[in-house]
C-alpha cells in the first residue's frame, strides 16, 4: 500500500486528501483497476474525527478498495475546537456549501492520478458518519447542479459518485429541529445551535434555510443508491433522520437498504476496540455493518475475474 497526502488549497494547510493505494500484483487484479471509498470523516463540522477516518480507510483497504480520506473544512480550522454560539463568529469555509464543494475538488484529485493509481473513476464510493455523512448526502443529491461544478470547474460525469455508504447523519435539516424541540432536552438544543453556527454560519438559521441545505428534498432518480445504518439509542442524531432518508430515497425509486441497530449511542464508527476510546463505544451487534456493507456492495462493484486461476503447472511444462 502507497499512502500520499495532497492539499485542496496552497493556503490552508487543514483541509487534505489521504490516499490509500493498494499496490498492483501479478497474482491479483494485474493491472485492473480498482474501486475507491472516498471517506469524509465526522465531527459536527467542528473537526473531522480521526476515530472516522484512517480506521475506516484500512477496513476499506482490506475489501480491496483503493481509500481517500478527506479533511474538508470545518470550524477548527479557524483555531477554535468548539464554538460558542451566541459569542463566535462564523467561519466562512466551513460553512454550505463550502464542505460539499471540496468533496468534488478530492474527486477531482482523484480522478487526476486515476490511470496511475488504477482507480476505476465509475465505481466511487462515497462514505462518511454524522456531518461526514451529511456532506456525502449533500454532494450526493447536488453532484450534477451547474452552481456546484460551475465552482469547481467540473462536469457531472467527472464527478459522479456510483453509491454511498453513510451512518447516522443528519439529512432533513428541518425535521431534526422539530425533533429537538418536541424532545425538549434544552443541552441537545444548545448542542444543535452550535452545529448550525459551523455548519450555517448561524445559531438559528430559519427554516426555509435549512429545507435548502436537507438532502432529502433533492433526490432524484440522478441520486446513487445508498447504504444507510444508524442505531435507535443515539441521542446526537434521532434516527428518524436516517428513516427519513430511506423513505425518501423509496419514493424517488433509489436502490437503499437501511438498518437500525436497538443499541448504540452516537458516532460509533466501526463499533469495535479500533476505534474505541472507553468499553461503550464497542458495540459487536453493530460492527456487523461493516460486512453487510461489504456484502451490499459486492452486488454493485465485484471485481472482474475469471472463473479459473491460470494453470501454474502448464506454465512450468510439467505434464499432469
Amino acid at each position: 500500500m502507497r499512502i500520499e497526502q495532497f492539499h485542496l488549497y496552497e493556503d490552508d494547510p487543514n483541509v487534505t486528501l489521504t490516499a490509500y493505494i493498494l499496490d498492483d500484483s501479478p497474482e491479483m487484479l494485474k493491472g485492473k483497476k480498482r474501486p475507491a471509498v472516498l471517506i469524509c470523516p465526522g465531527g459536527a463540522y467542528m473537526f473531522t474525527s480521526d476515530r472516522e477516518a484512517e480506521p475506516v480507510a484500512i477496513r476499506f483497504a482490506a475489501m480491496g478498495y483503493h481509500a481517500f480520506v478527506l479533511r474538508y473544512s470545518v470550524y477548527s480550522n479557524s483555531g477554535v475546537r468548539f464554538p460558542d454560539p451566541d459569542r463566535s463568529p462564523a467561519y466562512e469555509k466551513s460553512v454550505y456549501p463550502g464542505p460539499v464543494r471540496e468533496i468534488g475538488m478530492a474527486m477531482l484529485l482523484i480522478r487526476s492520478h486515476a490511470e496511475e493509481w488504477k482507480v476505476d473513476m465509475d465505481r466511487i464510493i462515497l462514505n462518511g458518519g454524522s456531518a461526514g455523512a451529511n456532506n456525502c448526502a449533500e454532494f450526493a443529491v447536488h453532484y450534477h447542479d451547474e452552481d456546484l461544478c460551475g465552482a469547481i470547474g467540473a462536469k457531472p460525469e467527472e464527478i459522479r459518485p456510483a453509491a454511498a455508504v453513510l451512518a447516522y447523519g443528519v439529512y432533513d435539516y428541518v425535521q431534526m429541529k422539530r425533533t429537538l424541540e418536541k424532545i425538549g432536552d434544552q443541552g441537545r438544543i444548545d448542542m444543535n445551535r452550535g452545529f448550525n453556527l459551523a455548519a450555517f454560519g448561524e445559531p438559528e438559521p430559519s427554516e426555509e434555510t435549512l429545507a435548502k441545505a436537507s438532502p432529502v428534498n433533492y433526490i432524484t432518480t440522478n441520486t446513487p443508491p445508498m447504504f444507510l445504518w444508524a442505531t435507535r439509542e443515539d441521542m446526537t442524531v434521532p434516527v428518524d433522520q436516517t428513516l427519513a432518508m430511506a423513505l425518501a430515497l423509496e419514493a424517488a425509486g433509489v436502490p437503499c437498504e437501511t438498518h437500525i441497530f436497538e443499541n448504540g449511542d452516537h458516532g460509533l464508527s466501526l463499533a469495535d476496540q479500533s476505534v474505541a476510546e472507553a468499553q461503550e463505544q464497542i458495540w459487536p451487534d453493530v460492527a456487523v455493518w461493516v460486512s453487510l456493507a461489504e456484502t451490499w456492495l459486492k452486488k454493485r462493484f465485484a471485481f472482474d475475474l475469471p472463473e479459473k486461476c491460470p494453470d501454474w503447472r502448464a506454465e512450468l511444462g510439467i505434464d499432469m
